[in-house]
Order: structure tokens, then sequence, then C-alpha cells
């Protein structure tokens, strides 16, 4: 029985044979508009050696020139952008590692020289009519044995007495209790205790002397703790903003000192009342603070009465900060934001660093950083933690942080003793001064900028290449947008191009191995020899009995 299909209908085979074809078709046409664009390629680039202001190039492809000249024009530019290339990557190399230049800035008559942060650490800053009427007042029935121990630890607390000490305290329980509800006062919040048992800035300082002038010392020394344990201040911007015994002049925010050319002295000196114990002196910027990163000056045994300190302040140009952190090497002050200070410093830096690998290790932070949203403080039953994990959380090479912009170092010159043949031993008296007015500090500035860079790659590449910026430009521009709009465009003209190409015969190529200087090649005809087959003749040869012709 015969089928009949509706009209424009085919059978099924017939159906599937057109869908093969048009997908065949369709691979055609996907090959059509890529040899297209080839096409469209190959004419740019002959229109770009051409056109193009490069120097040399335009000889290269010129069709008439022979080729020994083509390829002398080739190897002198392929030279040329190789030397280019090369210049370029040092002078990038040079952008990235040593961009800036550190030289003095002798203009001291405008200075406004700041005196720095004086940090007195006691080694025993305990007192001892405080320290036991503390301890009455949180065991009345009868102190622990290591109560007094374990306070004087809490008020000298640093990681390396908690990596040493902490084991000993955490494992007796009527010190710090079985469990969080039943632990005494000390052991949940050590901050406060040791607030409780320091001695106070009255008991502790007296006659203090600010430029050759008198004045009050706990008006200028407050308390801070730093991870040397607890200890008193002058001129630092990182002092405790409250506790027990704080004044109402204390309470205002802080002034920085200043000292001035005309001054009578550049010196801050205090008495202190305990002329028996060690007294660590660190002397440092305002801005900073006594931390890891920094060693004690002096170690003060009252057998010194003047430290003199010279000043290197080393400071960066505004235009710097067209550099990454990484090329000019420092970050200025307001460039990053840290959440334990205002100001970036490179020990608030380091200082931020430890309390998150604290926080990450242990969920908390010992107490001598100072209170900042997200950390909480550790109890003495926590600082087991931070002793089991105190060498990764001092490290510094886990610490990402560089230098400040502006930063300033403080070096001791001379330390003056006490002269025993006019007097005692020992001094209850120390000054530190500086040892002349400074009239030397160091500028930063940039030496090799973005504009220096884009100058240095542009005379480069003018002077090998003739290549501007414009001819960049033009470089993408003729094989992107015009070599689409060429294909897009001129299609058909691209098309017959390119049969005429592919159908012209290749010229035969001389593959003899004379010089030219010898013997010059032979003119080429316009279209190359064809040989026809009726020219062919067979080999001749010795041929087998019986045959006396060649072989068809």
């Amino acid at each position: 029985m015969t089928k009949v299909y509706p009209q424009n209908v085919l059978p099924p085979r017939y159906q599937k044979g057109r869908k093969k074809k048009k997908r065949q078709n369709k691979q055609k046409d996907d090959i059509g508009v890529l040899s297209l664009l080839a096409a469209s390629l190959r004419h740019q680039t002959t229109e770009f050696f051409n056109n193009s202001t490069l120097h040399g190039v335009r000889y290269i492809a010129e069709k008439e020139r022979p080729f020994c000249e083509k390829f002398m024009w080739f190897s002198f530019t392929a030279i040329g952008a190789v030397a280019t290339c090369i210049i370029i990557v040092s002078l990038w190399e040079k952008f990235q590692t040593n961009p800036t230049i550190t030289g003095l800035d002798t203009d001291f008559h405008n200075w406004d020289v700041p005196f720095p942060a004086v940090t007195i650490c006691d080694k025993n800053p305990l007192d001892e009519e405080l320290l036991q009427e503390y301890i009455d007042k949180v065991w009345p029935a009868g102190a622990p044995a290591n109560a007094t121990r374990m306070l004087q630890w809490l008020a000298t607390l640093s990681f390396r007495s908690i990596e040493e000490s902490a084991t000993t305290f955490i494992t007796q329980h009527d010190l710090v209790g079985h469990t969080a509800n039943d632990a005494p006062a000390p052991a949940l919040d050590p901050k406060e205790a040791v607030f409780s048992i320091v001695q106070r800035c009255e008991a502790a300082f007296y006659d203090c002397e600010w430029k050759g002038d008198s004045e009050e010392c706990c008006d200028f020394l407050v308390p801070v703790f730093t991870e040397m344990g607890f200890c008193y201040a002058y001129n630092s911007r990182h002092a405790e903003k409250s506790w027990p015994w704080q004044s109402q002049a204390q309470s205002e925010l802080f002034t920085e000192a200043y000292i001035h050319e005309t001054d009578s002295k550049w010196s801050f000196m205090f008495n202190s009342f305990r002329n028996t114990s060690i007294i660590d002196i660190y002397i440092h910027s305002t801005e900073e603070m006594a931390g890891l990163e920094q060693s004690a000056q002096l170690s003060w045994d009252h057998r010194v009465e003047k430290v003199s300190f010279s000043v290197k302040h080393t400071y960066t140009t505004e235009d710097a900060r067209q550099l990454s952190i990484r090329q000019r090497r420092c970050i200025f002050a307001d460039e990053v934001k840290l959440e334990t200070s205002s100001i970036y410093t490179y020990s608030a830096c380091m200082r931020q660093c430890r309390m998150q690998r604290s926080r990450s290790y242990c969920k908390c932070v010992p107490h001598f950083y100072p209170k900042t949203k997200g950390y909480r403080q550790c109890t003495v039953r926590e600082l087991e933690c931070i002793a089991r994990y105190a060498a990764a959380i001092t490290d510094v090479s886990r610490c990402t942080c560089e230098l400040g912009c502006s930063h300033t170092v403080y070096e001791v010159e001379k330390l003056t003793e006490i002269d025993s043949s006019k007097g005692p031993v020992a001094s209850n008296a120390l000054e530190t001064e500086f040892v002349s007015w400074p009239m030397v500090r160091y500028k930063r500035e940039v030496l090799f900028g973005w504009v220096d860079l884009l100058v240095s790659f542009g005379g480069i590449a003018g002077l090998f290449l003739g290549f501007s910026l414009l001819s960049g430009v033009e470089l993408v521009y003729y094989f992107t947008l015009r070599a689409c709009c060429a294909a897009w465009r001129d299609g058909d003209a691209l098309r017959r191009e390119r049969a005429e190409r592919l159908a012209r015969p290749k010229p035969p190529y001389n593959l003899s191995l004379v010089p030219w200087w010898k013997k010059p090649p032979e003119p080429q005809d316009a279209r190359p020899l064809q040989v026809k087959a009726k020219d062919l003749q067979p080999p001749k040869y010795s041929p087998p009995p019986l045959y006396t012709q060649y072989l068809p």
C-alpha cells in the first residue's frame, strides 16, 4: 500500500537526511565564518605593517623587497623588541622593589619636636598593705598558701610568666575554684584584682619635674597595662581609660607634650619611693606602647641618675600614597583601621595580631590587653589555654605588620652614674633628657612613581621601536574592531581574495646552498614552471632478457 504524505511533509527517513544535511551545512557555515575572520586578520596584518608608524616593520611586508632585506629588517625589529622588553622588565622590578629614597631633612627650626613616652615598670609593683587588705577581703576565713604569689604573678603577668607558672596556680582549687560559679574574685576578674593591690601613684613617685619646672607626679604619670605587666607611663596615648583612684585632671583628653628649642631643659624627672627594687625604663614614641617588640633601654638599679637619648625620626611624604604598601614598605597612620588603636603603629598592629591569635585559640585574651569590643578577657583558669599556645601566639612570623610611615626610634646615648665621692651610692631620682636638640630627621619620598614609570616605558619603546601610546591603541584597533568590521562588511571581497590566494600556484623555492654572491639566483617567471606528463621519461636501466625496449 502506498503512503501519501501531506504537502511539505517528508517521510521520517527523508526528514533524518534533511536534518543531517542541515547540520553539515551549518558546520560549513561555521568554518566559513572562521575562515573569513582569519582572512580578515591576514589582510589587516598586511595593512598594519604597511601603514604602521613602528620603525622597520613596513619593509617586512613589502612584496617587492628581496628576502634578505626582509630578514635583515625583521632581525633589527626583533632585536629592538627584545631589548625593549628586557629594559621594561627591569624598570618594573625597580618600581616594585625600590621606588622610594630616604634622605636627610635639616629644616629643624620649623619642627614641633614631641617628647617621648616614658614607661616605668616596677618588677614588684605590689603595695604590701593593699595586698593584705585585699586578701583579707577575698578570703576572710584564711588565705590559701599561694594567694600572695598568685596575686603578684597577676600584677606582673606576661606571656613568658603565663607559660612558666600558669599550671602551678590553676591546679589549686582554693585559688581558682572548682567551677566558674565558686571561683573567687581575683580568678574571675584579674585586672580589677591588680588595681586593688598595686601601689598608687602618690605612694610610688614624688618630686617630678618637666622641663626644669616642678610638677605634680600624679598629674602626669598614669597606669598602663603592658605585655610585661602593670606599669606607669608619662606622655603615653595608650594609658588605661579608667581606674579606681582616677582623678578629675587625668580623665581629660590626652595632650601630647612637646619641647622647644628655647626651653631651659628638654627632660622629665621623677623620684621613686622604691629604692630597693629594679625598675625597667622604656622610652618610645607617644603612639607606641611598650611590648614584646621593644627591650627596656635601662633596668634602673638606682645607680644611674640621668639617661640621655637621641631621636631618629622618619616621616614619609604624602605623594607616597600612590604606591602600594608592599612597594613603600610602610603604612600611613590613617590607612589601616585597627581594632585596638585609632592610629596605626607597628606595635599596635603586632598587639592586635597577638590578641586575634589568642582569641582564635582560647576564645579570650589576657587581662594586660585593653578592653576592646569583641575580645573577652580571660579568667585565671583560662590562662592555661594561653600557656599551651603561647609560642604560637607570640610567633612574629605569623603577623603581617609593616612599620608606620612616620615612626621614631629613641636610642640611649649616655648613662650618667652617681658620683660616689659626692654622696650616697643609690639615687631615688632619674632624669630622662635629649642628649642634644634634634637637628636631623629622615624623609622618605618617592623616587620612581607612576609618572616616572610611564615616561621610562615610553622613552625606551620610542627609542628602540618608535612606539607610542597611540601605537598601542592602533595595534589593538587593527586586530580587533577593524578586523571584525571588515569581516562583517567586506565578507564577499575577503572570500574572493581568499579563494584567489588558495587557487594561486605556489612559486618554486630555490633550495640551493650556493651563496648568492657566487652564483646569483636565476630569474623567476611570473608563474612557476609546470611539468607535463609527456616530458617525463622513464629511467634508463639494463632490460631483462628478451626485452629490447623501455617499459611503458
